[in-house]
């Protein structure tokens, strides 16, 4: 009993700090799940020493071993003469690009970024590093690019949902309407921690605000021409962090359990509720 007050009251200063991503709400349930299943006869320190194991085997399981998985797999759909469009930084892409050039493969990489955050950068310093060939747009090029250069294009997610969207950084859906346009094969990579059994269809019913003064940042630090706007009652800045892509727009998602389709989500998510019973 004690475990499971500490915990509810460390989950809810948690959410005050940040909203809950899906990742994170999956993992309080485990936590809570877990928890339940603790004897209440033992010691208040073998309750804890049995929920750190608890968690130390989750992250093995669903992170680490999950991302060396969905790396294998990801690898073999890489092929020499590729040019492969990725968005912003993810540490999953990244790794699976570093191991398919580990492994000899020959492929240049297209790096589409997007403001304010420009997380592309390092991304592009990570692959250069390791000789990767690389090209640097902003997601306004994304279409010109798209259209002759690129063979696939390789994104990851933030969650995906019972219904198949898949939520991921703003921008993501544009990138995948503009690679189906084109018939490029969208290749989603994505945890089966990150399922959720949200159904959603916009980036309207749950989103998340970023610092809305993030977007008046310049690279050369001059001022904005929103600046001198930003705290008038008419103009409202909205800056935020996820998108919604509708599966029709995705060719295939890659996890560590199988090549799914996004319509396939439902299975996975019955799949983990059953473990759990």
């Amino acid at each position: 009993a004690v475990v499971s007050t500490q915990s509810g009251d460390y989950g809810r200063d948690l959410s005050v700090c940040r909203l809950f991503s899906v990742s994170m709400e999956n993992f309080v349930k485990f936590i809570k799940h877990t928890i339940s299943k603790v004897s209440p006869e033992i010691s208040l320190e073998k309750a804890r020493e049995e929920l750190l194991s608890e968690c130390d085997r989750y992250f093995e399981e669903n992170i680490y071993l999950a991302a060396q998985a969905i790396t294998t797999t990801t690898v073999n759909r890489i092929n020499d003469g590729d040019t492969i469009l990725i968005y912003g930084r993810s540490q999953l892409i990244l790794r699976i690009l570093l191991a398919a050039k580990k492994e000899g493969r020959k492929f240049r990489v297209m790096v589409v970024d997007n403001r304010p955050d420009l997380r592309g950068v390092n991304a592009c310093e990570r692959l250069t590093e390791a000789d990767i060939p690389c090209s640097y747009v902003y997601i306004n090029s994304a279409t010109y690019v798209m259209k002759d250069q690129i063979t696939k294009v390789l994104l990851s997610a933030d969650a995906l949902l019972a219904n198949g969207y898949v939520l991921g950084p703003v921008g993501t859906a544009m990138l995948a309407l503009i690679a189906h346009k084109y018939n490029k094969p969208v290749i989603v990579c994505c945890e089966t921690y990150k399922f959720s059994e949200r159904v959603q269809t916009d980036s309207i019913l749950f989103n998340e605000l970023a610092d809305p003064k993030d977007m008046l940042k310049t690279k050369t630090g001059a001022a904005s021409p929103l600046s001198d706007d930003a705290d008038h009652h008419n103009v409202n800045l909205v800056n935020l962090v996820y998108d919604a892509t509708p599966p029709t727009l995705v060719s295939i998602v890659i996890t560590e359990i199988a090549e799914l389709p996004c319509s396939s989500a439902p299975v996975i998510l019955r799949r983990d509720t059953e473990r759990r019973c």
